[in-house]
This record gives C-alpha cells, sequence and structure tokens, in this order.
C-alpha cells in the first residue's frame, strides 16, 4: 500500500509551477493509462479577499487495466485534507502535483471507481494570461472581485484535481461554485440552480453534459449582467445564448451579439454545420484577460472595441475553436495546428465572406510578414505545451490551408474541413447532441487525399513537417525563363507545387516536371510569379527563421 503524505503543517508553497503540473497533455503514466474519466464532480469556495480557494473534486473512473491504483494531477501548493475511495479514506501521496490512490483491492476492466479530494490553498497566479496562466485575480472599476480562470497551457491541476489530459474527456461534469452573495459565477454547460446559503453566499450549479478538455474548464467570477437571448441554427434549432457581461457594459455586449456574433456564427455554420453545443449553450463571459476558448463560456477580453478588420476578431477566433479544438481536438499535441492553423484561418475566410478579395487578402499578406520559420508546425517525438504551440502554427498553419484551399478549390476544401471536424460532409441538418472526434494531422492528409482522388502528400510533408519554406528561383534568357523549386531540408525531392504566372497581364497557371517550369518569353514581357500569392513559398520580404525577432 502507498501510505499518505502529510500536506498541512510544516507544508510550504512551491515558489514554481512543478515540470508535471506547468504543461498539460504529457504522456500519460502507466497508472494513468488503466482508467477512462467518465464523471467529475467539482464542488469550490471561492474567497475573494483571501484569494483562497477550498472545495471536494471527485472524479467517477471506468476501469480499462487490472489495477490498485488510480492518478490524478493537483499543484502541489494546495494541501489536502483527505482523501476517500468509494467514501472510505484511502491512503495516497501527492508529490511534484501528482496524487496516487491507492484502492485497498485489484480493480478490473469494466469495474467503476469514485475517489473524492478534499482540498484548500491558494492558486497559482497568472503571470501573463491568458498565455502563461492560472487565477486570475483582479476588480472591477467599482473595486467588485472579478475573477477568472485560463490555463490551456498549463491545464486543470491548477485548480482541481483532474487528469490533465485533453485524450480523456470526462463524458459529463458537474461544477458547484460558492462566492460571496452579489456576484455571479459563469461556467461551462448549462446553469441548473442559483442557491442562497449561509454566511451571506451564493452557490452556482453548473452542468456539462458532453464531453470538454478538463483545460476548457473555466470558472469566471463578478458582478455580471446574464444577458439571455436564442439563435436559430442551421439545423432549425433555438440554440441559448448568453453573454455575462460588467453591468456597465451590458448594453456594448448586447450590441456585439446583435450586429456582429450571429453573422459570425451565420458564416461558420454555413462552411462547416451547426454550432456543436446547441443542447449546452453558447456562451460569452467579459474577463479580466483577453480570452479563451472554454467550450460553452469563451473568455472575452477585448473591451468591445472596433477593429480594422470590420469584425471582432476575438470572438471570431474563439468562436473558431468551438469547432476545431472543441468539438475535433488533436489527438498529440504534436497536431495543435489543427486547433490553431484552422482558428487563424477562419478569420480571412470571414473578412473574404463578409468584405470580398481585398479583406482577405489584407489579412494573408499580414500574417505573412510574420512568419517565424523557425520549427515545423508538426513537430516529430516528444513535445510541452509550450514547445507545441509556437508561432508558426498559426500563422504558417493558416498559409498552408490558403494555399490548399487555390489548389483543390473550394468546394472540395470545404468538405475536407467538414469531414474533419463531423466525420462526414454532409452537416447542414445534423442533429444534437454532435459527437466529437480526435483528429491527427495524417487524418486531415488522408481527408484530403481521398475527397480529392489524388495524392498530397508532398505538400503537407514540405509545409507541415519542416522549418523552412521551398524557394521558387528564376533564370531568365532572352526567350525562356526557367523556374525551379528548391527545398532545403529535402534536396533531391521534386515539390509539386503548381504557381500561378502573370505574362504581359495575362495570368496562367503552371505546373512544375521533376520541378522544373519552363515557359517561353521574350525579354521585353513583364513577368510577375504568383500576383495575388496563393502559394506558400520563401520570399525576400521575410527572413528565412526570424528566430532572433
Amino acid at each position: 500500500m502507498l501510505l499518505s503524505i502529510p500536506l498541512t503543517g510544516c507544508y510550504s508553497k512551491p515558489a514554481a509551477l512543478a515540470p508535471q503540473v506547468a504543461s498539460t497533455g504529457e504522456s500519460l503514466s502507466t497508472i494513468a493509462q488503466t482508467t477512462d474519466v467518465i464523471f467529475y464532480d467539482l464542488q469550490l469556495v471561492v474567497l475573494p479577499s483571501k484569494k483562497k480557494i477550498s472545495g471536494i473534486g471527485k472524479t467517477m473512473f471506468r476501469v480499462l487495466k487490472k489495477t490498485q491504483q488510480v492518478e490524478l494531477k493537483l499543484d502541489s501548493r494546495f494541501s489536502i485534507e483527505n482523501v476517500t475511495v468509494a467514501k472510505q479514506s484511502a491512503n495516497f501521496s501527492h508529490q511534484q502535483g501528482v496524487i496516487i490512490i491507492d484502492l485497498y483491492e485489484a480493480k478490473y476492466p469494466g469495474e467503476v471507481v469514485e475517489v473524492a479530494i478534499s482540498y484548500s490553498g491558494h492558486p497559482h497566479e497568472a503571470t501573463n494570461p491568458p498565455w502563461s496562466g492560472g487565477f486570475v485575480f483582479s476588480h472591477t472599476s467599482q473595486g467588485e472581485p472579478w475573477i477568472a480562470t485560463a490555463v490551456q497551457g498549463e491545464g486543470c491541476d491548477l485548480f482541481w484535481p483532474c487528469k490533465d489530459h485533453f485524450s480523456d474527456k470526462a463524458d459529463s461534469m458537474r461544477i458547484r461554485v460558492t462566492v460571496p452573495t452579489g456576484l455571479s459565477v459563469a461556467s461551462n454547460g448549462v446553469l441548473k440552480k442559483i442557491m442562497p446559503l449561509k454566511n451571506n453566499t451564493t452557490e452556482f450549479d453548473w452542468f456539462l453534459s458532453e464531453p470538454a478538455s478538463d483545460y476548457n474548464i473555466a470558472l469566471n467570477i463578478g458582478p455580471f449582467e446574464r444577458i439571455q437571448q436564442q439563435y436559430k441554427s442551421i439545423n432549425g434549432t433555438q440554440v441559448p445564448v448568453e453573454f455575462w457581461a460588467l453591468p456597465e457594459n451590458s448594453h456594448k455586449a448586447t450590441m456585439l451579439l446583435n450586429d456582429d456574433v450571429y453573422q459570425q456564427l451565420a458564416f461558420f455554420e454555413s462552411v462547416l454545420g451547426p454550432y456543436p453545443w446547441g443542447m449546452q449553450k453558447l456562451g460569452f463571459v467579459e474577463t479580466p484577460h483577453l480570452g479563451m476558448e472554454h467550450q460553452t463560456i469563451n473568455a472575452y477580453g477585448k473591451g468591445y472595441t472596433r477593429d480594422p478588420s470590420g469584425y471582432d476578431w476575438l470572438i471570431q477566433h474563439e468562436l473558431a475553436h468551438e469547432w476545431f479544438g472543441n468539438l475535433m481536438t488533436h489527438e498529440k499535441l504534436n497536431d495543435a495546428w489543427l486547433h490553431e492553423g484552422f482558428g487563424f484561418y477562419m478569420q480571412p475566410a470571414y473578412s473574404l465572406f463578409k468584405f470580398g478579395e481585398a479583406a482577405y487578402n489584407h489579412a494573408m499578406y499580414t500574417a505573412y510578414l510574420g512568419l517565424k520559420n523557425c520549427h515545423p508546425i508538426v513537430k516529430q517525438g516528444k513535445v510541452t505545451s509550450k514547445e507545441a504551440f509556437n508561432a508558426d502554427i498559426y500563422g504558417k498553419g493558416g498559409w498552408t490551408l490558403h494555399t490548399l484551399r487555390w489548389l483543390i478549390g473550394d468546394e472540395l476544401f470545404w468538405q475536407a474541413a467538414r469531414e474533419l471536424v463531423y466525420g462526414q460532409t454532409q452537416t447542414a441538418n445534423l442533429s444534437y447532441p454532435i459527437e466529437s472526434r480526435y483528429r491527427s494531422s495524417q487524418d486531415f492528409i488522408d481527408i484530403v487525399n481521398r475527397i480529392t482522388g489524388d495524392d498530397y502528400t508532398w505538400l503537407f510533408d514540405v509545409y507541415l513537417k519542416q522549418a523552412a519554406l521551398p524557394t521558387l528561383t528564376m533564370e531568365r534568357t532572352n526567350t525562356v525563363i526557367y523556374l525551379s523549386w528548391s527545398n532545403s531540408e529535402k534536396d533531391g525531392t521534386a515539390f509539386k507545387m503548381p504557381i500561378p504566372i502573370s505574362i504581359n497581364g495575362k495570368l496562367t497557371t503552371h505546373t512544375p516536371v521533376d520541378g522544373l517550369i519552363t515557359i517561353n518569353a521574350k525579354k521585353s514581357d513583364i513577368i510577375v510569379i504568383d500576383p495575388q500569392m496563393k502559394v506558400l513559398r520563401q520570399l525576400p520580404i521575410i527572413s528565412q527563421c526570424q528566430q532572433q525577432s
């Protein structure tokens, strides 16, 4: 048996997060692989004046492999008062953020085990939310507590005991949070009950009935005004809409919903399919940090400011993640571009839908100027969350999709996107609940190849799996132009990418043969290669690797 390690008395708060706590989605231990989480039940008391939380986190596991132990994670700055298995006290250890609980007897595949952990302490405070996450303790302009959590990189174990791995989503979760009366709690799922308690406190009881990555579970506390509306989805369902805004901004929040959000939703549904969580809600909450894609309760902290793009880019980006990230989740951190590359690309795609080509091209050109080209989008081997979320999975991932869309055409491109997310291309009439799924980069490549009837592995190998961009070199004589692709990281492998070329204003597309394009042209002819920048390639306007920038 494991012995209980006391964490009271001589316990001192660690100065920094333990490595196992600081990064979510780390490889599962042998013990963690023996169970599947069915249900989380989190009951918390938040004391804003003390920046402290206390509560009980219950987890129901289904056993996958014979085991006598289960594993959860919780930041070691919390004191654990008690652990029970099936309501009986259990032995446990809590080291470097990892809790190992003894079950007293072996459990076999198919059995269900419930553990409960009572804990309390001062949660890690975010240093630069949402990028360096944790609890965000702030105040409104009136001096009232205004609190949020943002833990995408670090994970749920910063404030509650959980498995802390996106590959094991609980089927459902209950979230009960008690706060001083006068404050509200906005969280995931559906608000089932608001219950006044003693000592001038109130409990908010939320229930999330569909699977969600545990880093997506969020607490948002403040003197909010709850704005409630409905949105008619493409499948005919009236979807509940909620915006939890600070009272002085309730009018701005209402205008944002009516003048912007619903137009964005219409775009997403037209090219993808129904909003994924129509049985729960489409939710937003005003936060003291910029924002984060918390499933059904997206954090919004941009201040309701108008964008040069003509729409609210933050709302649009977080909405995109309800499809790319929450409904479709990457299998491994290596494939994080499936979240962020698509999440990024949906903004210029929306600009094209709403304003036309000039807005789209402006967004893509701006993104191109920001490319780093220092790391592959899809790294091989083990990666941490901080390594996975490098800058290029956003812009370079989006540019990969831009070039792919030009190459295979709009119809096939959006078919591939729909199949990636929903598992099928005919989605408009899908009913709720909609099944969530895990995907890899190879899954998307296979989908593209099957839908197009061609093999585009060469494209993804270059754009996703190497850092450097391909370069198109031109040599010119009095009568002929020679264009050749050079691929510094894959020497000897011909790059098959076609290229649009304008000759005296006439645009035609040329496909290389063995990496070479030959065009008859006079010395006086005006040649412009890829005038609309359809193809992702190295241009002198950016360096090969802007790692120092």
